[in-house]
């Protein structure tokens, strides 16, 4: 399996104060990467509606040696890991114009069946799922654990902006709910080093999420997106930030 290669522009409205492309617009880019490359290799969305199937973003792991500005144009790489099975295994590298890496992930990917939402195992399909390359850019994401907090919650619905063509709360939108909340005095302060997310449960229409945190040391914090009608943990996060 060869690997799948975009070169991107960053353009002003998918940057920050500093002009600086936004952490959500990358994982952006990412995820349409890896649309794209899975429909050139058959296993797409149009094919998976077709059988009653779709992907979802289980885990994901990202470090981030720098971010681009705007007007920089950056090459985008992705390629199969592998699959233990359940999962399928996604890795990306982002380059610069310079050939510096500047970010490197790692992401785990369930099919799921449309009707039971039962997971599709992929121990018969290890052919359609190589590993591209033996040496990993970064460690597969793993598990995370959230210890719940005590502090009151403030719940806000989902909107429909927020909603995917899935009809789901959408991953990024949950990323940047996540980043929100650590408030604009600290986001000029300090960027995200390394991003690691498991994502749990669907959010779907009508319902309200509210963002909760635990600090782990002076720049690594835990944050989870849970939902109000059942205090259900949809996604957890865990940043480890450095100064700008």
């Amino acid at each position: 399996m060869e690997k799948y290669t975009e070169t991107i522009q960053i353009q002003s409205f998918q940057t920050n104060h500093f002009a600086e492309a936004t952490v959500p617009s990358i994982f952006n880019f990412m995820l349409e990467a890896a649309w794209a490359h899975a429909q050139t290799l058959d296993w797409g969305y149009d094919l998976l509606q077709k059988n009653n199937m779709f992907w979802v973003l289980s885990r994901m792991y990202v470090e981030i040696n720098k971010l681009p500005k705007w007007q920089d144009k950056i090459k985008l790489n992705t390629w199969s890991a592998g699959t233990d099975g359940m999962y399928a295994y996604r890795e990306f590298i982002l380059e610069n114009e310079a050939g510096e890496v500047i970010l490197t992930g790692n992401t785990a990917w369930l099919i799921l069946d449309t009707e039971s939402k039962k997971i599709v195992m992929l121990r018969n399909h290890k052919e359609t799922f190589p590993r591209f390359s033996e040496q990993g850019v970064c460690r597969e994401p793993k598990r995370l654990r959230f210890k719940k907090s005590e502090e009151s919650l403030s719940f806000e619905p989902i909107v429909f902006s927020d909603i995917d063509v899935n009809h789901h709360f959408n991953s990024v939108k949950a990323l940047e709910r996540v980043l929100d909340e650590y408030g604009i005095d600290f986001q000029n302060a300090y960027e995200p080093a390394t991003i690691e997310v498991n994502y749990l449960k669907e959010g779907l229409p009508g319902d309200a999420l509210a963002v909760t945190k635990n600090t782990i040391s002076n720049s690594r914090f835990q944050s989870a997106i849970v939902r109000e009608s059942d205090a259900a943990e949809l996604s957890t996060f865990e940043i480890d930030w450095r100064r700008k």
